[in-house]
């Protein structure tokens, strides 16, 4: 009678544990998605300022060039944020 009881308690404890788990790794997922779409809009706006930023008009001292610069700044940043992972093919 307590083996059953220990043994229905263990189970019904596991079932638990394995539904958090489950929603955990759901919550993990949205997170990464959402990470992953932040990286992306990032490379694209680097790569979109140094198309604009190609011709060197905003080198310039004056406030445009100021601003375009900090801006640069803003996306190295952005870019350091992200850990690059590289995929060997073996």
């Amino acid at each position: 009678m307590i083996i059953e009881t220990l043994l229905s308690l263990i189970v019904l404890y596991s079932i638990f544990v394995s539904y958090l788990v489950i929603i955990s790794l759901r919550r993990v997922n949205q997170y990464e998605n959402f990470i992953i779409n932040m990286q992306q809009i990032i490379e694209f706006s680097t790569e979109k300022m140094k198309a604009v930023d190609a011709s060197g008009h905003y080198k310039s001292d004056d406030e445009t060039g100021f601003f375009f610069k900090q801006l640069k700044e803003l996306q190295l940043l952005l870019n350091n944020l992200f850990e690059i992972e590289e995929i060997k093919n073996n």
